[in-house]
């Protein structure tokens, strides 16, 4: 009898704890997520991620390199390496760590007409500028600016508008920057080594900076595939660029054609959804939350959230 007991207890507490999981918020609107493209919806019937091509001054373009380096100091330029290959070099493997695309440059056989996407960065400005602390010391303040513009080479259209320019920075703490003790000069060898090291940090940065913004406009995106009670799969997973425990916004759109291609006209937001078993092509999802009288329907489109980027690590 002691034993039933206890199975029946355990058991009305799974069951509790089951339900308490499967429990769906119910909530009044949510936000919509910016970067929603019906036109990139075709990579996921081509079962691929977004084929992204980084153009980081080009090499035959003598003049940007030229510019590029009077924005460093002389003896800075070599030590920081802003040669066209050590920057596209650096660039690319920040975007690589997304694990978002497909990242190609120069080195690569593939061309810029043969991706998806085309970003050109340019530096446009770099300083470091001293500051005295106390007992006769002085703190470096480095900056690196860059402008980036990405293109659309389906549609030709610039995705950013305008370039967007970042900004990669150091020195605005403590233990980020160097520091020159009294008698030390900028102008040493063994300073300007040190000094180096604080533009290579701002670029890096500068460059997170800008694979973050990509990476918003370039939002991995699915379609509802299945729907049983909260569980919801999706068509999308890792050749999309989809990682486990990412969460996505579905969303009900009008589309119409416009000119050769297909857009969407309006996006209502239905439902927020959890995928924690993504596989290669699909991911199987959880229903978080949902709009009040709204109903998933498989056909429903999805885009990952703000927050499932924020996620990636890009350092």
């Amino acid at each position: 009898m002691m034993k039933r007991t206890v199975l029946l207890v355990l058991t009305s507490l799974l069951a509790a704890t089951t339900a308490q999981a499967q429990k769906v918020e119910t909530v009044a609107s949510l936000s919509m997520p910016s970067g929603a493209d019906y036109g990139r919806l075709r990579l996921l019937k081509e079962g691929r991620m977004t084929k992204v091509y980084v153009d980081m001054l080009r090499i035959d373009d003598s003049t940007h390199d030229a510019e590029a380096k009077q924005h460093f100091p002389p003896e800075m330029a070599k030590l920081v390496d802003i040669t066209p290959s050590g920057l596209t070099r650096l660039f690319t493997d920040t975007i690589l760590k997304s694990r978002r695309f497909e990242v190609y440059d120069l080195r690569s056989t593939v061309t810029a007409e043969q991706a998806d996407i085309v970003i050109d960065a340019q530096i446009i400005a770099a300083t470091q500028e001293f500051k005295p602390l106390e007992g006769g010391m002085q703190a470096a303040y480095t900056s690196v600016l860059l402008s980036v513009q990405m293109k659309d080479m389906y549609t030709g259209k610039y995705l950013f508008g305008t370039a967007v320019q970042v900004e990669g920075k150091t020195g605005l703490v403590s233990g980020d920057r160097s520091v020159l003790l009294p008698g030390e000069r900028a102008t040493d060898p063994a300073q300007r080594a040190k000094l180096a090291v604080d533009y290579q940090r701002a670029l890096r940065r500068a460059f997170v900076l800008a694979g973050q913004r990509i990476e918003s406009i370039l939002r991995p995106q699915a379609t509802v595939i299945s729907l049983d009670g909260t569980d919801v799969g999706i068509f999308g997973g890792q050749q999309q660029g989809f990682q486990t425990d990412d969460e996505f916004i579905v969303f009900r759109a009008k589309t119409m054609h416009l000119g050769d291609r297909d857009i969407f006209t309006s996006t209502k937001p239905v439902a927020l959804i959890h995928c924690g078993g993504v596989a290669t092509e699909t991911s199987q999802c959880t229903l978080v939350s949902k709009v009040a009288d709204v109903q998933l329907q498989e056909g429903d489109f999805a885009i990952i959230t703000d927050g499932s980027l924020r996620k990636t690590r890009w350092e």
